[in-house]
């Protein structure tokens, strides 16, 4: 019962949806087809809505640029893309497959990185501190790997990577800062509305994005089925060789630190990378972002499921704190 219980949690459900989404669209391309379009407006709402959670934190635990922050944001964004691209140079991988890992790496923490961290039990605020700050670093960093690895195959247009920088990262942390006023007056119940609010309506943004850029992997899979596994097996393997490296090198500042740094190292937000370059760095960065979203919703669903069950067989009370740090975003 209470096993079932826990996967009826609100959040749970959430993330059920969106790994539901992700699937149909890969099942039914005529759907992913018809969202396609909408697939970056739905993202930039994605971003608007996943920060409104934010709005009342004070800024102390929102941003923080002390000597561990940075020590774990330069390791995020510079140390690990200089690896990871000289890791593509050694085995001889075609300049697409290494802009791929360009965009993996230098791309920011996923927004669900803190209630990751939160679920394992390891330091919440600072998760959220790193992913904050690599994503406000993301745009330099991307733009630099991608210019010094590969030149001019990436046929990067700044004009162009400067307005959607603007569009995707700009803006909504412009209006976070401009809600935050207003989120701080709110009392306890209007909160709770509007956080339900903004959970949702980014949910279903992120449904909508997902679904749609399942279009482009089908498409693949229909004419490189082969192509499509092997991008699958890119994303999944540098996802855990991101984690591994990172455990590694910061253990020496201990164990919780160095947990806390390999989630927010090893889940990127792959989707935002795409939406700042896109085609720039040829068509099949649609297809990797798009097959990327696989292991980025079924592992939080994994984890969610697995402590569920853990606290069901142990009898634990530590499920009503988790669900409160489960979040798909």
């Amino acid at each position: 019962m209470a096993f079932w219980k826990e996967i009826r949690e609100e959040r749970t459900i959430a993330v059920l949806v969106l790994a539901a989404g992700i699937f149909s669209g890969l099942v039914f391309p005529s759907v992913a087809d018809a969202l396609r379009p909408m697939a970056l407006s739905a993202l930039f709402l994605v971003m608007i809505f996943s920060l409104v959670p934010f709005a009342r934190l004070p800024v102390e635990q929102l941003f923080a640029v002390d000597r561990d922050m940075i020590r774990i944001v330069l390791w995020q964004q510079v140390v690990l893309p200089c690896i990871v691209a000289a890791a593509g140079v050694v085995a001889k991988f075609p300049d697409s497959v290494i802009l791929m890992m360009i965009v993996t790496v230098c791309s920011g923490s996923l927004f669900s990185s803190p209630a990751l961290a939160e679920i394992l039990g390891l330091d919440r605020q600072r998760a959220l501190q790193a992913m904050v700050l690599s994503t406000l670093f993301m745009p330099i960093s991307l733009f630099f790997f991608i210019s010094a690895f590969i030149g001019e195959q990436a046929q990067l247009d700044l004009l162009t990577y400067a307005k959607r920088t603007v569009i995707f990262l700009v803006i909504p942390f412009a209006l976070l800062a401009a809600h935050r006023p207003l989120a701080r007056r709110l009392d306890e119940r209007n909160t709770v509305r509007v956080g339900f609010a903004a959970r949702w309506a980014t949910i279903v943004a992120l449904l909508v994005f997902g679904t749609g850029l399942m279009s482009a992997v089908s498409d693949k899979w229909a004419s490189d089925p082969g192509k499509v596994l092997f991008l699958l097996f890119l994303a999944t393997i540098l996802c855990v060789f991101m984690m591994i490296m990172t455990t590694i090198v910061m253990y020496r500042f201990g164990h919780r630190e160095a947990m806390t740094a390999s989630i927010v190292a090893a889940f990127r937000n792959i989707g935002l990378g795409f939406a700042l370059v896109g085609e720039m760095v040829g068509p099949d960065l649609a297809v990797y972002a798009g097959i990327s979203l696989v292991p980025v919703f079924i592992a939080p669903l994994i984890l969610r499921i697995a402590i569920a069950s853990h606290n069901a067989r142990h009898g634990s009370a530590e499920g009503g704190a988790l669900a409160n740090a489960q979040s798909p975003f």
